[in-house]
């Protein structure tokens, strides 16, 4: 990419490129001496081959995904592998191929952000801090955010105007605090807080509120205003629904693995902070289902509990293991953590990794009995504990 490139984009006043924006905002953080060492692995590694112009493109342009591919490659030199980046390239494929002796393993890397929604939702709450955080004001502000709106648009401008007008007026009339109901059929400011008054016009256009924005006098003025965003509240619980979301990248990433070889799914799950062990074996293995019996109203209650092996790795032959990847920052250093899933698909057109293969990708943790040597040999749908 060239030092010009660098001290542009990374080190330059007004840095474009993610890692400067980074670098401007914490000096001295870890990620661009992480980085750094990273590529000096990559590119000066005997046993790693690359494309330096590709990875050049694809670092300027696509920053985090490349990421992911260079932490991926690196660990596995580590582990001993050969490895190759954009194996078949020009031609559609996966992202690495690790060779082990006369071995071939292709990888195909992925990292995962946020949802459509929660990304929805951030882009909001940080266009919402970035713009409060100006405006001086003695007021805090708890905006809840209806799902009909989306960032940079016309709606949530005029939704912002009406905040910045509220804080005018509560400045001019000194309340403790108000609420803010506005919706693109109208606007109501109620002073001392939520409205229970009893004008039919007022408690429509509360009704039909999807933005509303809580103001508390916090005393003194400061140099910006204290903001905080939330989603509507739901009467009715919404389950948790990462697993499918899971299986859906999954789906698509496995299309990218030749058939009948050793493949790997490697996801960077960092920015994933609520996922967690229970999501990633739902999505893999299937749900956990519980079953109990007794024969008799004085006898204690037997518990079971089996996956109903609908997961993601019944579906596919392609994928002899799965791995979630993390980086995790411990005083001002970052480390990774890696750990492998087997797959418990036990028919013959599918590769069970061996205990010692599979802990070459990560740690196994209790998940030894799905290793090629004591996979349970099963066709049904009712694999306990997989």
């Amino acid at each position: 990419m060239g030092d010009s490139w660098v001290d542009a984009n990374v080190f330059g006043e007004k840095p474009t490129h993610l890692l400067g924006r980074w670098q401007q905002k914490e000096q001295g953080n870890p990620w661009v001496p992480y980085t750094d060492e990273l590529l000096k692995t990559i590119l000066t590694s005997s046993k790693i081959k690359l494309d330096r112009g590709t990875l050049a493109q694809k670092l300027d342009a696509d920053y985090l995904s490349t990421l992911a591919e260079i932490e991926s490659a690196v660990f596995l030199e580590q582990q001993g592998f050969s490895v190759t980046l954009e194996p078949t390239a020009p031609e559609r494929g996966p992202d690495l191929r690790a060779d082990w002796e006369e071995t071939p393993y292709f990888v195909e890397v992925r990292a995962l952000g946020d949802s459509a929604e929660d990304e929805r939702f951030n882009s909001i709450s940080r266009q919402l801090f970035s713009q409060l955080n100006t405006v001086p004001s003695s007021y805090s502000v708890a905006i809840t955010v209806g799902d009909e709106y989306s960032p940079s648009t016309l709606p949530l401008k005029k939704a912002m105007d009406a905040v910045l007008q509220s804080l005018k007026i509560l400045k001019e009339e000194k309340w403790k605090k108000a609420t803010l109901y506005h919706s693109p059929s109208g606007t109501l400011l109620n002073p001392d807080g939520d409205f229970h008054g009893t004008r039919a016009a007022h408690q429509e256009i509360v009704d039909k509120a999807d933005f509303i924005a809580r103001f508390t006098n916090v005393g003194e003025e400061r140099e910006s205003t204290t903001t905080s965003a939330a989603r509507p509240f739901k009467p009715t619980p919404q389950p948790d629904q990462t697993h499918e979301r899971l299986k859906k990248i999954l789906n698509k990433k496995r299309t990218q693995l030749p058939k009948d070889s050793r493949g790997i799914i490697i996801f960077d799950a960092t920015e994933l902070f609520m996922l967690t062990d229970f999501s990633v074996e739902s999505a893999l293995y299937g749900d956990l289902v519980v079953t109990f019996s007794a024969t008799s109203p004085e006898e204690p209650v037997d518990l079971s509990a089996k996956r109903n092996n609908r997961g993601f790795f019944r579906q596919t032959s392609r994928v002899s293991g799965v791995v979630i990847h993390k980086r995790v920052v411990e005083n001002s250093t970052l480390r990774s953590e890696w750990k492998i899933y087997p797959t418990n698909r036990a028919d013959p057109d599918t590769i069970q990794l061996s205990l010692v293969e599979l802990r070459r990708f990560g740690e196994l943790d209790d998940r030894e009995h799905l290793t090629a040597e004591n996979a349970p040999k099963t066709e049904d749908n009712s694999i306990a504990n997989s």
